[in-house]
């Protein structure tokens, strides 16, 4: 299921935001879930996390160093600073900020790394519509990428060995994160091409019948 995450380091806030954007998403006939955390003491940790959990659109707090939490002391990093190592990997996925302080300078130095700054004063069912028709896009481009992937994989694999079009497999490899090794074994690559194919269509599957209920 694909699902809207926000990350902030106050415990009520963040209880408060989840709750309003899962009713304003009801409302909207939504069922993406929306599933929330208290920062990561490793930043290296969200790759990992919007993977496993079928993560299609972040929401930053952008001061994300100022709380602590029961066995936890506050991170040493801001939501500028988690946008840009998100970016490393995630190129495209729709990163929010959620903030008091939209004018931050820190902020305003990767104001072109997020989709939209949502403010906390005003987090209200507006800003439904744009998350939703983020995530739509990402998700059909993802989609568009996919189908890409399919036909490149299937011409290398019926033995089409043309270096560009291996580049392009393994760039495509890359942004999907299907962790491919080799080219050599055509049946080795088939047998993992068919399953990790799978495993994608399914979840697109999934996301694509939750959106197309919006």
């Amino acid at each position: 299921m694909g699902k809207i995450a926000i990350v902030d380091d106050s415990n009520d806030q963040r209880d408060t935001y989840s709750k309003r954007l899962s009713l304003f998403l009801k409302r909207k006939g939504s069922t993406l879930e929306v599933i929330d955390t208290y920062p990561f003491s490793d930043i290296n940790s969200y790759n990992d996390w919007i993977s496993s959990e079928d993560i299609i659109a972040l929401i930053l707090d952008e001061k994300l160093h100022i709380e602590s939490q029961e066995g936890s002391i506050p991170v040493d990093y801001s939501g500028s600073n988690l946008v840009l190592k998100i970016r490393e990997r995630f190129k495209d996925i729709p990163i929010f900020t959620l903030t008091s302080y939209p004018h931050d300078p820190e902020l305003l130095e990767v104001f072109n790394q997020y989709e939209y700054i949502l403010s906390k004063e005003d987090f209200s069912e507006k800003y439904v519509d744009i998350i939703l028709r983020a995530s739509q896009r990402y998700f059909i481009e993802n989609q568009k990428q996919l189908s890409l992937f399919n036909e490149l994989t299937k011409e290398i694999s019926g033995g089409n060995k043309d270096p560009e079009l291996i580049k392009e497999l393994q760039a495509l490899q890359t942004k999907l994160e299907l962790p491919f090794s080799g080219f050599d074994d055509r049946n080795a690559w088939l047998n993992e091409y068919e399953s990790q194919i799978t495993s994608l269509e399914m979840l697109n599957d999934i996301i694509r019948t939750k959106l197309e209920k919006q």
